[in-house]
């Protein structure tokens, strides 16, 4: 055992902060575009949202679930390094926007006409 106590990074404290902003960012997003898509969306994604919590493999992400985690990580990459052209907020409602005009397409591309029935999809089996 050390007899000397363990010294901390100086620069632990800095990356605790961004790590705690990129958490809440990625909360804030997840809530923004969730309000962003209209009821039929919103479940269908968040049905998929809560089926990635149950994930053993990540090759086996919903598709909805999945371009809303790569809308999501490049929009708090370009917000925390300060990677985008003008304000961080204008930016961040642009990225919320887009992922949820793609979620919503994702959504309809889903549907499929069986006659002169709409079949929207249900819950997945496995």
């Amino acid at each position: 055992m050390n007899p000397h106590p363990v010294s901390v990074p100086p620069h632990h404290e800095a990356v605790e902060h961004f790590e705690d902003a990129a958490r809440k960012l990625r909360e804030r997003f997840r809530s923004y575009v969730s309000e962003a898509l209209p009821g039929f969306a919103r479940r269908l994604f968040e049905r998929e949202w809560q089926e990635v919590a149950n994930l053993e493999n990540i090759d086996s992400i919903p598709p909805l679930a999945l371009a809303y985690l790569t809308s999501c990580e490049r929009c708090v990459y370009d917000v925390l390094n300060k990677n985008h052209e003008g304000a961080a907020s204008a930016h961040f409602e642009k990225c919320v926007s887009e992922a949820a005009n793609d979620i919503r397409a994702k959504v309809i591309a889903s549907w499929r006409y069986e006659g002169d029935v709409l079949r929207i999809p249900g819950k997945r089996t496995a």
